[in-house]
């Protein structure tokens, strides 16, 4: 395990440790991603862009030809293979994905 040493004291103080507390200083509220409602600014780009690209059939045409872009590239290049085939599901599954993540603010 990494040990750092601070001081002249010579005392360590564990890596994991140091960042936890870092982490635990930068923690913000965390708020889930709300599709906007009809009429409100920016309704029409959410719809063309999520519901009628990425939920749509373009998204679900895209994530599939990734996916047998991934399988098809599995056994030739592993390193490419694998990748596009977690991208290619993320992209089937976006809306959900955005949702479940949610967006610091």
């Amino acid at each position: 395990m990494l040990k750092l040493i601070t001081g002249r004291t010579g005392r360590t103080i564990d890596a994991a440790t140091l960042f936890l507390i870092a982490a635990m200083a930068a923690a913000g509220a965390a708020h889930a991603f709300a599709a906007p409602a009809t009429g409100d600014l920016g309704y029409d780009i959410y719809d063309i862009v999520v519901n009628q690209g990425v939920k749509g059939p373009l998204g679900f045409v895209g994530g599939v030809a990734a996916f047998l872009f991934g399988v098809s590239r599995l056994f030739s290049n592993i390193m490419i293979g694998i990748p596009t085939i977690v991208a290619a599901v993320a992209l089937i599954k976006a809306d959900s994905i955005l949702q479940t993540f949610g967006m610091v603010i």
